[in-house]
C-alpha cells in the first residue's frame, strides 16, 4: 500500500511517495503482465523479477556511491522516475550498466530484483530499492511513449523543518529556493583526509524570508559558475534546486545543507515548483550579493610541520598561540571519574540539554536528547602532564563505541581503563573555554602520511562527506586484550561461558573492549531472566 508522506513537496503527481508493503504481499511477486505491459514503480514487491515484470522509467539522477576517506566505490546509485513515483537504485559492479545509462533519458527494464530500502543515504521516500546487475535487460526508448514520465523527482523539504533532519543520513534532503549571496571558494583542513578541502557557500530564501546557507564541497563547488549566477541575478531571481544534500549544525553558522556524492544542483529549473516559487516572490527585486568566504581555516604545510609541542611547551605558550592547533605525542592516564564520563546534549545542536518542565530542552526548545561523551582526561609525556577535555568523536575512537549505546551498562572507571595505556598516540589539540581539548587522535595510517608529508597540500576532495563508509578505529589487539582484563576486574563483572562474536566492518580493526563487556553483561541478562 503506498501513501504520501504530509510533508513533503512533490515535484510531480506521485512523486515522493513512501511504499508500505502489506505482510501478505512481501514474498509475492508483481501483477502477471503481458509481454508488451510495463508493471507501474508503485506496484513493484520484493524478489526478483524477470523479464515478465518490466518497468518503464527515467534517469532522473545518477552518481557513483564512495567512501572519501579510503576511495572505495560501492557502485552506480540512479534515481528512477516513472509516471506515478521515484525510486532508487542500487547497480553494483557493472561497467557495462556505467556506460549505458545516461541522467535523462527513458528505458525499460527487466530482469533485476527488488529489496527493502537501505538504512542509509537513500534519495527518495520510497521503501524498496531495485538492485541491477550484469543480468538486467536495459533498453533505451526512443519514442514518445515516456513523454509522460517526469524529468525530476524532488521531495522537498520547507527550511523550517531541516534541524529535524540534523545528522539524519537515513534520507537525503532536496530544498528550493532563491539565491540571495554568493560566497568566494573557500578552503578547510580536514583532519581525517588530511588535506585542505575547497567549498562554496550559497545563501538561499525562501518565500517566508527564512534563509539556509549551502555548502557546496570539491567539485561541486568548484563548478558553480558564481560569476554567470552573480550576473543574471542582477537583473532577475535566481531560484536554485539543491538535491541529494546532508543537513548539518555548525556553531558559527548554525544548521546548513551540504553536500554529499549523491547532491546536484538545478538553476531555474523548469518545473512547477519552480514557477510557482518565482510565481510567489513579492516585492522588488534585490540583486544577488557577492561576498568573501566569511569563515575558511585551511591549514599550511610550514605550520603543521611545525606544529608538534612537548606537555612542557604546550603549557607555556602564549595567548597568542594558544588560537592555533598543535600536535602532541602522549600517552592518557585516565580520567577524574568524580566528574562523570558523559553529558545530555540536543540531538541535532550537540549543546547541553536543561529541564524545561517535564522534558528536556535545549536552547532551541528541541525535545530530543542523546549521550555523548565529555571526559575529564589527563596527558601526560617525559615532559610533564597535562589536563585535557575530550568530547563526541575523538572520544568516541579512543572508546570504540557511542557513549548512547552503553547505556549505563559501564562505570566512568571502565572508560579510564580503556583509554589509559602506555601506548603513545598523537593527539590533535586546541585550546577552548581556558582549557586544551582534543579534536582529533591520530591513527597509525594518517600519522605515517602525516610523518612523510604525503597529501599535506591541497588534495582530492571530489567526495567528501561520509558517504556510506565507516571512520576507522585504532588500537592493537593486544592492547584491546589487555584493556578487557582490566575492565572486567575494575567493574567486577561476572560473566561465564564464551564470549559472543562481535560484528565488525572492514573498516574496523578490533571491536571495543567496552562493547564487549556490555554485550556480555546483555547475554548474561537473557539467560537468567528478572524474577517477578
Amino acid at each position: 500500500m503506498l501513501r504520501k508522506p504530509p510533508s513533503l513537496h512533490q515535484a510531480s503527481s506521485g512523486l515522493g511517495m513512501t511504499t508500505s508493503l502489506s505482510p501478505h504481499a512481501a514474498g509475492m511477486r508483481g501483477p502477471s503482465q503481458g509481454q508488451g505491459a510495463f508493471t507501474p514503480l508503485s506496484q513493484l514487491t520484493l524478489g526478483y523479477h524477470g523479464w515478465r515484470s518490466r518497468v518503464r522509467v527515467r534517469v532522473s539522477r545518477i552518481w557513483v556511491a564512495s567512501n572519501p576517506n579510503t576511495g572505495e566505490e560501492y557502485g552506480l546509485r540512479c534515481l528512477l522516475v516513472d509516471s506515478e513515483l521515484c525510486k532508487r537504485v542500487r547497480v553494483p559492479g557493472s561497467e557495462r550498466l556505467k556506460h549505458q545509462l545516461v541522467e535523462g533519458k527513458v528505458y525499460a527494464l527487466s530482469n533485476f530484483g527488488v529489496r527493502e530500502k537501505l538504512d542509509k543515504y537513500m534519495a527518495c521516500s520510497n521503501g524498496l530499492v531495485i538492485s541491477m546487475g550484469a543480468q538486467t535487460v536495459v533498453n533505451e526508448t526512443t519514442d514518445h511513449t515516456g513523454s509522460s514520465i517526469p524529468l525530476h523527482g524532488f521531495e522537498f523539504v520547507d527550511f523550517g523543518d531541516l534541524p529535524s533532519r540534523n545528522n539524519d543520513r537515513s534520507l537525503l534532503t532536496d530544498v528550493i529556493g532563491q539565491i540571495v549571496s554568493i560566497e568566494d571558494e573557500g578552503w578547510t583542513w580536514k583532519w581525517v583526509l588530511l588535506c585542505n578541502i575547497s567549498f562554496r557557500n550559497i545563501h538561499l530564501r525562501d518565500l517566508g524570508g527564512k534563509q539556509l546557507n549551502v555548502t557546496l564541497f570539491g567539485d561541486l563547488g568548484r563548478n558553480f559558475n558564481a560569476e554567470q549566477v552573480f550576473k543574471q541575478g542582477q537583473k532577475v531571481p535566481v531560484v536554485a534546486i539543491f538535491a541529494g544534500m546532508l543537513v548539518e549544525y555548525y556553531k558559527e553558522i548554525r544548521f546548513i545543507v551540504r553536500s554529499t556524492s549523491a547532491s546536484k544542483y538545478y538553476l531555474d529549473l523548469d518545473v512547477e515548483e519552480v514557477q510557482k516559487f518565482r510565481a510567489s516572490l513579492d516585492g522588488p527585486h534585490k540583486p544577488i550579493d557577492r561576498l568573501p568566504c566569511r569563515l575558511q581555516k585551511p591549514v599550511k604545510r610550514t605550520e603543521l610541520v611545525d606544529s608538534w609541542r612537548t606537555i612542557k611547551q604546550l603549557t607555556s605558550l602564549t595567548a597568542y598561540e594558544l588560537q592555533r592547533t598543535w600536535l602532541c605525542r602522549a600517552t592518557l592516564k585516565g580520567i577524574d571519574c568524580n566528574k562523570g564520563w558523559s553529558y545530555e546534549s540536543c540531538f541535532h545542536c550537540r549543546r547541553s540539554i536543561s529541564w524545561g518542565g517535564s522534558k528536556v530542552l535545549c536552547i532551541d526548545d528541541c525535545p530530543l536528547s542523546v549521550e555523548r561523551y565529555k571526559l575529564h582526561a589527563v596527558m601526560e609525556d617525559e615532559t610533564g602532564s597535562v589536563n585535557v577535555m575530550i568530547f563526541d568523536d575523538a572520544a568516541q575512537k579512543l572508546v570504540g563505541v557511542a557513549a548512547e549505546e552503553l547505556n549505563g551498562a559501564v562505570t566512568g572507571d571502565g572508560i579510564s581503563a580503556v583509554i589509559s595505556s602506555q601506548h603513545r598516540r598523537a593527539f590533535v589539540v586546541t585550546c577552548g573555554n581556558g582549557c586544551f581539548v582534543v579534536k582529533h587522535v591520530l591513527n597509525d595510517d594518517e600519522l605515517q602520511r602525516l610523518d612523510s608529508g604525503f597529501h599535506i597540500e591541497a588534495g582530492d576532495d571530489s567526495n567528501l562527506s561520509q558517504d556510506e563508509g565507516s571512520y576507522a578505529s585504532d588500537g592493537s589487539s593486544l592492547q584491546v586484550k589487555k584493556e578487557k582484563m582490566v575492565i572486567k576486574e575494575e567493574m567486577g563483572a561476572a560473566v561465564g561461558g564464551e564470549e559472543p562474536e562481535v560484528e565488525s566492518s572492514s573498516a574496523s580493526c578490533s571491536p571495543s573492549p567496552l562493547k564487549v563487556v556490555k554485550e556480555d553483561m546483555e547475554t548474561e541478562e537473557e539467560r537468567e531472566p528478572k524474577r517477578q
